[in-house]
């Protein structure tokens, strides 16, 4: 009996052992670990990385992310990768604080099984790159800088540097953050200027930075008197010629003519031109004209013209007589939004006309003579073109007839100073003296 009953007892205990084995069994397959080491870092202005210890038996893990200070978590991302010990979470907003925790899973049965504890941390997003909208100077000594607006910033930076090694660069905390622009003064006159900005925010009490914008560069205006022959309070007009300097010598003859009767003109070269015929630009320089930039080679109109069409003419004109041009007309007067920036960009007003003299549709010198003698009036910009015979007949006309009738010839830049008091600015286009249109094409 004693044998039979230690036998039972025997039994009993091999059942009550197999049940705790299956007891824990079951606990095992609801249950997975608790992520542990987990550390985050911001990555972009729209992604933070994370990293973790894995853990054993999970088949991936859970993202959660909430904005700091926000009473609740959302699930965020699913990283369905039992080895995966780090992950980047995108498409989240930039100049932002969050709260992350991360969760392991596995899968029983069409049940998910999620880690019971975790640690929640915090990071952010850097705010989005800045962009420049304008750079210009509109006067002696000072650039002004447009930036485009970011509304989660807590501020922004400026730095400025004559040529473009920033390492010597000054800078500029403006902690407005409904700024959008900023004027920089008493820099060297007839130097270049490049300039960045950044967007910055807080996430606690930590400043985060955003990344610098593309550089970009300006010359400063200087500050320009007036000849000493000019007198306020008499008519005066510009007289203008686009497309030269010509491939005969047409140009060379209304220089003659302009220096015989001390006037001065402006001239709308194109580049391609311009570095055919140094002597003319110089000569040009010497006779008090001024230089304008009419794009590179003439080939594109309108929508058409691009940014480097201007660039690359004003550096043609440098490269063959030192000096850079002052002015712009657009070929066939087109105005665009690509126009205006590169403009401002490279401190260039621009120059329509308030009197037409057609002259490259008539190329007849009596034609061009009257369109000039029978309309002129004080303050106006006189369109023409140094590439026909016929215009420069006309020029040698009309010129001692003006200065007979009280006009002064003078540059577009100088016919601006005198008629309003102020320096043309940057990316404006005169129409006359006074009145302004950037209306775009």
């Amino acid at each position: 009996m004693a044998k039979k009953i230690r036998g039972v007892g025997i039994f009993l205990i091999a059942l009550i052992i197999v049940a705790a084995f299956a007891a824990m069994s079951a606990v095992q397959m609801n249950s997975i670990g608790n992520v542990e080491k987990l550390s985050a870092s911001p990555s972009s202005d729209n992604s933070v990385s994370f990293e973790w210890k894995k853990v054993a038996g999970a088949d991936g893990y859970f993202i959660y992310k909430s904005i700091s200070g926000a009473d609740s978590f959302e699930k965020a991302a699913q990283v369905k990768d039992a080895k995966a010990d780090s992950f980047t979470l995108d498409n989240l907003e930039q100049a932002q604080s969050y709260d992350f925790y991360v969760t392991a899973y596995k899968s029983r049965s069409n049940k998910i099984v999620e880690s019971k504890e975790y640690q929640c941390l915090s990071s952010y997003t850097r705010p989005s790159k800045q962009a420049i909208k304008s750079l210009s100077s509109p006067d002696a000594g000072v650039i002004s800088v447009k930036w485009e607006k970011n509304s989660k910033a807590s501020g922004y930076q400026l730095q400025y540097v004559q040529g473009k090694n920033f390492e010597k660069a000054k800078s500029i905390d403006i902690k407005d953050v409904s700024a959008v622009e900023k004027n920089i003064e008493k820099l060297a006159q007839k130097k270049t200027y490049s300039v960045r900005v950044r967007s910055y925010f807080y996430s606690g009490k930590q400043l985060v930075a955003g990344e610098w914008s593309d550089i970009k560069s300006v010359a400063v205006a200087e500050k320009v008197v007036m000849a000493s022959n000019i007198n306020v309070n008499k008519p005066m007009i510009a007289l203008t010629f686009d497309d030269g300097p010509g491939y005969n010598s047409a140009s060379d003859k209304i220089l003659d003519v302009l220096e015989k009767y001390n006037a001065r003109a402006t001239f709308f070269m194109v580049g391609t031109n311009a570095k055919a015929h140094p002597e003319n630009l110089k000569r040009k320089i010497k006779l008090g004209c001024e230089l304008g930039n009419h794009t590179y080679n003439h080939e594109h109109y309108g929508k058409n013209v691009t940014g480097e069409d201007i660039k690359k003419c004003s550096q043609a004109i440098y490269d063959t007589c030192g000096q850079y041009p002052t002015a712009f007309r657009s070929t066939g007067g087109n105005t665009t939004e690509t126009i205006l920036d590169q403009c401002k960009t490279q401190n260039l007003p621009l120059y329509y006309w308030s009197l037409d003299t057609q002259d490259w549709k008539s190329r007849n010198a009596d034609k061009v003579y009257n369109a000039v003698m029978k309309n002129v009036e004080d303050g106006d910009i006189i369109l023409m073109h140094d590439i026909y015979d016929s215009t420069a007949e006309a020029v040698e006309r009309m010129v001692p007839k003006l200065i007979e009738q009280g006009y002064q010839l003078v540059t577009v830049t100088e016919l601006v100073q005198a008629k309003t008091g102020k320096n043309p600015v940057a990316g404006q286009q005169y129409v006359t003296a006074t009145e302004i249109n950037n209306k775009t094409s």
